[in-house]
């Protein structure tokens, strides 16, 4: 009977440490609230299993919205207070981040995820993947090689039957950092191409050639549906819709296709070197990836990144700071990140990630 008492006795302290536990309701310490961000479609696959994740992470108590209308959007939203944070695969540029000091003050830049645009293409005559040089793309894309049996391809591809098919470049019509990404790579390969079109989320693409579609869905649907068409995708984007991607060659002229692999040894390449060129020197932790040294370096790869007001409300301000934690800081939320064909933040640019969310302050 002193057996069973002492049991009764020790049940409500056995509950609270079995709180602790792997059973604990994972909502422990999360209070309701309702996010919104706004932006890029480069991290939107990622983006809709980090919120999926979240929302049980918090047990249902945290949903986080996430409406990938493109880098450009999100700038615009997170600017006008429309949205808690933003994503865009370009940094805000000078006169961004001015519009936004007067309307709501400082913004900082956190890295979420890197990733990697690639060349996507239909060629139903041919069964091989095909290899492309920076050059060779900044022509095909400003209407300098218009057709698939072009010397220059051929020359890249001696081993592919190429057709005498006309060449149908496939551009975003949004904002988008897809864009910017992929046009700054192109002009610093082809100092022609960055005269003609300079790198921009809306890039001057020429009014007589190819078509233009809505996102990187819109892309990656019309690349799939027209023979001998060409367009450009982040990587996670070409392997859910079973599209050919091709090799890239490198600064150190070797081609390399995409991989998880390829995207880390650029970052790897790229992470000691501060860049000097406006939008990334804006910034502290923003980053250029393309064009990256060495032989296995992919080189379009890129980051997206989370762009926020410094001073955030106490409600969902917060809210949205712990998410943009777990995300980008957390084992589970990089985890999530390659498999979901991203590759994870390595482990001294988490920890520069947290300390910059701790940087941010809250108001009531």
């Amino acid at each position: 009977m002193r057996t069973a008492r002492s049991v009764l006795l020790l049940l409500p302290f056995l509950a609270l440490v079995g709180g602790c536990g792997p059973n604990n309701p994972t909502g422990a310490g999360h209070q309701e609230a309702e996010v919104k961000g706004v932006g890029a479609t480069f991290v939107q696959p990622i983006m809709k299993d980090w919120t999926e994740k979240y929302l049980k992470e918090t047990g249902d108590k945290v949903k986080v919205n996430y409406d990938a209308k493109g880098s450009g959007a999100g700038i615009t939203a997170m600017t006008n207070k429309e949205s808690e944070f933003g994503c865009s695969d370009a940094p805000m540029k000078k006169s961004e981040l001015e519009a936004a000091k007067e309307k709501g003050g400082e913004v900082i830049h956190v890295p979420v995820v890197i990733g990697a645009v690639v060349p996507v293409y239909t060629l139903k005559s041919v069964d091989k993947p095909l290899a492309f040089s920076g050059p060779v793309l900044a022509d095909i894309f400003s209407g300098k090689i218009t057709n698939w049996n072009d010397p220059k391809l051929v020359e890249l591809n001696r081993d592919a039957k190429l057709p005498g098919l006309p060449i149908k470049p496939v551009y975003r019509a949004d904002k988008s950092g897809t864009s910017f990404i992929f046009t700054w790579y192109l002009g610093k390969v082809s100092p022609d191409f960055k005269k003609a079109i300079p790198s921009s989320t809306e890039p001057a693409w020429p009014a007589t050639v190819g078509s233009k579609q809505q996102g990187s869905k819109g892309v990656a649907d019309e690349v799939g549906r027209a023979d001998g068409s060409i367009g450009y995708v982040e990587l996670t984007y070409a392997l859910d819709n079973k599209l050919t991607f091709g090799a890239v060659t490198n600064r150190a002229n070797k081609p390399v296709t995409a991989t998880l692999d390829s995207i880390t040894k650029a970052a790897a390449a790229s992470l000691g070197t501060k860049p000097t060129a406006e939008p990334y020197s804006l910034h502290d932790l923003t980053y250029d990836l393309t064009d990256a040294p060495g032989d296995d370096s992919y080189p379009i790869a890129a980051m997206s990144f989370a762009v926020l007001y410094k001073k955030q409300p106490e409600g969902k301000g917060k809210a949205a700071i712990e998410f943009l934690r777990w995300a980008a800081t957390s084992d589970k939320g990089q985890s999530m990140a390659k498999v979901r064909n991203f590759a994870a933040l390595p482990d001294e640019l988490r920890k520069k990630v947290g300390e910059a969310l701790d940087t941010v302050e809250y108001t009531r």
